[in-house]
């Protein structure tokens, strides 16, 4: 195991429910909203936290300028293609 493994011992209930431990909902943002992926991968089972979209919905978020000012700065882009990425998003 690695040091940024945590686990936890849970059993689950009479219909196959088990609670998420409320130091991992935490750590991982989950709420009563959250859609959570269930894979098998061998005999374990892997908890993925997903963003469900509504058909036809934005397939992702908006970001501010700050946001996005942030990760220019951050990337290390060469100024050309900074200019070409706002001009692209409609920023310039």
């Amino acid at each position: 195991m690695s040091k940024d493994t945590v686990s936890e011992l849970v059993k689950p209930q009479a219909k196959g429910q088990i609670t998420i431990p409320a130091r991992f909902r935490r750590a991982l943002g989950l709420d009563a909203d959250t859609y959570l992926k269930v894979t098998l991968e061998g005999r374990q089972l892997v908890l993925t936290p997903v963003r469900v979209v509504e058909e036809g919905g934005p397939a992702g978020r908006e970001y501010t300028q700050d946001e996005i000012e942030a990760f220019f700065a951050a990337d290390q882009l060469d100024a050309d293609t900074v200019a070409k990425i706002k001009r692209l998003l409609g920023r310039e």
